[in-house]
């Protein structure tokens, strides 16, 4: 399983989120961390088959693989 940033819409509600964590351990995933502290947004693991079906739910605003970010070349 790849890991990917999950940002939500400001709009999404604290239920709608919670759902959407249901929906990733139910079909095999793992939430890596939770950012609600500073943001709506969450590093999920998900299963290969399962990542577009994340991306497309509707309180999504971008799904992103996780990765290391840099400041310099």
């Amino acid at each position: 399983m790849k890991c990917y940033v999950v940002v939500f819409k400001e709009s999404a509600t604290k239920e709608e989120i919670e759902d959407y964590i249901n929906r990733v351990q139910e079909s095999g995933g793992k939430i890596k961390y939770d950012y609600s502290d500073l943001m709506k947004a969450m590093a999920v693991y998900v299963p290969h088959v399962s990542v577009q079906s994340f991306t497309n739910d509707p309180i999504v605003d971008s799904m992103e693989p996780d990765g290391v970010a840099t400041t310099q070349d």
